[in-house]
């Protein structure tokens, strides 16, 4: 009997540990990346297999993860692009929305003709997955090959934080009175605000729903003649994990299906390679990284100098700084220069004084965490919204590196440093951070199980997925009851001055 129980115990431990997972990284984000890359490989370490099909590849994958290559995405993406994300700055949301539509479908057009999309549609389309995870911030773009393998249970994962996003997978409700749409750089604050964010939510919506999804659709169709509606596809999603934690998003309703997974790539801290242990051991120490899409010549010649020269006077300190290529001036003495650093080992080093950051969310979530303080120089996107909760927090300084001087750069490193206020309020961070009932990735790694053992169960998901936004948001409702209401005052008007008029024929005085 005890023999009977071990075998079924070891078959169920295959069941649930031995699953054959794929991966649709469908958004070229190298930051994306580094959170599915740490899920591809606790995946595999727990005995799943895992096949991932993504612009971004780690170098040398473990066994049992293999990776297929869009290998055109990024070509097409920057080919003889000169765009400087510098110069781009803070822009309008509508201008957002249609920047970020336009990537995606230019990234998507880099898919179509990539060798490993192309391997992955030589697959047999009986070939058994058991489970799909897909970055769903980039659209429905890689969606084609779920229905192709028998749409096995599916499951969102995406480095980005805001919780609308979630909508078209489990029928999340908008809040557009008091939560901002995603591409908003602020928080409402006066009645128009709200109007505009009003706005926002069904422009995005409407384009998301009749161009963007056609678009998609168009391009698969070749490949997949038999797909069915994008939007019926995402919705067969049964869990969706995002890169979202109140202390960093303003709080709305989430429904259970909605994880927050925030800091599933900070592990504990490793030993750091020796030259550099060794140098980081030296003295207190400042790490300077733009993350990995603002490259040094965008910043110019002029904003470089005045930023070394800055290191240069604060000779105190060691500034590593990622930088990819070289600095064609004098470097200082206290200033390392290197392509690749190990950020999150890094900032847990005690000599770790200060974080100057573009201030990503995986950039901020490994500040926090740490309880470093940060000097936040955002550059795009939602990175102007992820320093205004830190410096709000009290940890952190924004700056405005497009207007840099040596002066007000440096000014604003040494009130960071030697103000103990950031320090504290940092580590005040930090700790709520921590505080967890498990790691996020522990976290994220039972719910992905969780799907596994019960492929069936859809339970998470709210009724909201099964209509349309004017339902969901009761607009017909309101106009229904509002015509009554307005019938009812037009029959009450119209009444009213029938009895009106009668009462002053009544009362008119007869001629003799």
């Amino acid at each position: 009997m005890f023999v009977a129980l071990i075998f079924v115990a070891i078959l169920q431990f295959g069941q649930i540990f031995a699953a054959n997972i794929l991966v649709l990284e469908g958004l070229p984000s190298p930051s994306h990346h580094v959170l599915f890359s740490v899920v591809n490989k606790a995946l595999v370490a727990r005995g799943h297999n895992v096949t991932a099909i993504s612009a971004d590849i780690d170098k040398n994958p473990t066994s049992n993860l293999t990776y297929l290559h869009l290998d055109k995405v990024y070509e097409i993406l920057y080919g003889g692009s000169d765009v400087n994300l510098v110069d781009i700055g803070k822009v309008n949301p509508w201008a957002t929305i249609a920047v970020l539509t336009y990537y995606t479908l230019k990234a998507f057009d880099g898919i179509l003709i990539s060798s490993g999309y192309k391997k992955l549609l030589d697959y047999p389309d009986d070939f058994k997955f058991d489970l799909v995870i897909y970055d769903f911030i980039g659209g429905p773009t890689l969606l084609g090959f779920h229905h192709k393998f028998g749409t096995p249970p599916l499951i969102g994962l995406t480095g980005y934080n805001a919780v609308s996003q979630t909508s078209p997978l489990l029928g999340s409700p908008y809040h557009p009175a008091y939560v901002a749409h995603h591409c908003r750089l602020e928080e409402n604050k006066c009645f128009l605000k709200r109007v505009e964010n009003y706005l926002l939510h069904w422009a995005d919506y409407l384009i998301r729903k009749y161009y963007f999804l056609s678009k998609i659709k168009a391009g698969l169709s070749t490949d997949f003649p038999d797909l069915p509606s994008l939007a019926q596809l995402e919705e067969t999603a049964q869990l969706a994990l995002i890169n979202n934690h109140p202390l960093f998003e303003a709080a709305e309703p989430k429904l259970p299906g909605v994880i927050g997974v925030a800091g599933l790539q900070i592990q504990d801290p490793k030993p750091l390679p020796d030259d550099l242990a060794k140098l980081a051991s030296e003295r207190a120490f400042v790490f300077f990284s733009l993350g990995t899409n603002v490259q040094p010549e965008m910043l110019g010649e002029d904003r470089l100098q005045h930023i070394v020269e800055a290191i240069r006077e604060l000779k105190q300190f060691t500034f590593f700084w990622k930088v990819k290529g070289k600095l064609e001036m004098e470097i200082p003495a206290n200033l390392v220069i290197r392509s690749w650093f190990p950020q999150s080992d890094l900032l847990a080093h005690p000599n770790a004084k200060l974080f100057i950051s573009h201030c990503g969310l995986l950039s901020t979530h490994e500040s926090t965490w740490r309880g470093v303080p940060m000097l936040g120089v955002p550059i795009f996107l939602d990175q102007f919204m992820n320093i205004a909760q830190s410096v709000k927090s009290g940890m952190a300084l924004e700056y405005d590196i497009r207007n840099v001087s040596k002066e007000t750069f440096k000014a604003a490193i040494l009130e960071l440093i030697t103000n103990p206020v950031y320090k504290k309020n940092a580590m005040i961070r930090s700790r709520l951070f921590r505080d967890q009932p498990e790691k996020p990735l522990d976290r994220a790694l039972w719910w992905i199980e969780y799907i596994l053992r019960n492929p069936d169960e859809n339970i998470f998901k709210s009724e909201a997925s099964k209509i349309n936004i004017i339902q969901r948001q009761d607009v017909d409702v309101v106009a229904f009851l509002l015509s009554i209401f307005l019938v009812i005052v037009y029959t009450f008007c119209k009444l009213i001055g029938a009895i009106l008029k009668k009462c002053l024929k009544k009362n008119k005085p007869k001629k003799d």
